[in-house]
């Protein structure tokens, strides 16, 4: 028979979490798949951004991205409104072929990072992108280099500061779950140590959940 889990013992050993900050963008969207969850309004819509260059050297691919990143971060940090949040960095070693034909030397080198708009009341998903799109567009572009825009989603600032909420409410599912089942089952826990999961509900809101797993034993 399985030992039961208390729920007190997991908060008091999981609250060293709580002061970790960060804007977490939302993550896929549908169903919740745990009984316990909070809905949110986002704080921000998140945009990805692709950098890319296809200059003819390692060197001038590398230097070219990190010209046009830097510009397009530094103009975000004086941008009230604004906020930057790299991603991956990949600088390609391929070098053009002296057989080749075209401008293509081998996969190009690039950049990816995101874009975040802050949102408030007078402030929706619709004119946070189209700021998003504004603020780009001031960007200037460094020859042979390309700039994609991808889709948006939603996000929040520090989604850890909702834990001993999300604790609290799998707290009383169990203790619901308990007294539904009688003195014949006992209910276990796992998985309250993993992050708070972020995911877009709609246009205006975000699921907050920590993905744990209940379990009955006789």
């Amino acid at each position: 028979m399985k030992n039961l889990v208390t729920v007190t013992l997991l908060l008091l050993s999981i609250n060293a979490h709580a002061g970790f900050s960060a804007i977490v963008i939302a993550y896929g969207t549908g169903n919740t798949p745990v009984n316990s969850f909070v809905d949110v309004d986002a704080e921000y819509v998140a945009m990805s951004v692709t950098l890319s260059s296809d200059a003819k050297y390692p060197s001038e691919r590398a230097k070219l991205i990190s010209k046009l990143q830097s510009s397009i971060s530094g103009a975000a940090a004086t941008n009230t409104n604004i906020e930057f949040q790299q991603g991956a960095i990949s600088l390609s070693p391929s070098e053009k072929s002296s057989f080749s034909i075209s401008k293509s030397y081998g996969r190009s080198s690039g950049s990816s990072f995101y874009i975040l708009a802050k949102l408030d009341s007078g402030k929706g998903v619709y004119a946070a992108t189209q700021e998003i799109y504004s603020f780009i567009g001031r960007i200037k572009k460094p020859e042979d280099t390309s700039l994609r825009l991808g889709n948006t989603t939603l996000a929040i600032s520090s989604p850890n500061k909702y834990r001993n909420q999300l604790l609290t409410l799998v707290k009383e599912e169990i203790t619901n779950t308990k007294a539904a089942l009688g003195e014949g089952y006992k209910v276990s826990i796992s998985g309250l140590e993993n992050p708070v999961i972020v995911r877009q509900k709609n246009d205006k809101q975000v699921t907050l959940f920590i993905d744990y797993r209940v379990e009955l034993s006789e």
